[in-house]
């Protein structure tokens, strides 16, 4: 009987020291996560610094592109505009 009554102890011990264990965890990561919410970790601020570089780089390449296409488009309807102007004046060649 005494044997039976150790094993059942042991194992309520068992399950207390599993159940506390449980709970130290959950509140280890619930800490954690209050933690990562204020700072956010290394990896998620280098990971956001590197999107920002592409982000900016990006917004530059768009603008010189875009100006780019601008002048060339500028040439084209001067081009057009002058010979426009050359046909009404009659200057047909």
């Amino acid at each position: 009987m005494s044997a039976e009554r150790l094993a059942r102890t042991l194992r309520r011990w068992g399950r207390v020291q599993r159940a506390q264990a449980r709970a130290h965890a959950a509140d280890n990561a619930r800490a954690l996560a209050e933690r990562l919410d204020e700072r956010g970790c290394s990896y998620g601020r280098v990971l956001g610094a590197r999107l920002e570089e592409v982000a900016r780089a990006h917004e530059r390449l768009e603008a010189k592109l875009n100006a780019v296409l601008l002048a060339v488009i500028a040439t084209f309807v001067s081009t057009m505009l002058a010979f426009v102007v050359q046909a009404l004046r009659g200057g047909g060649g």
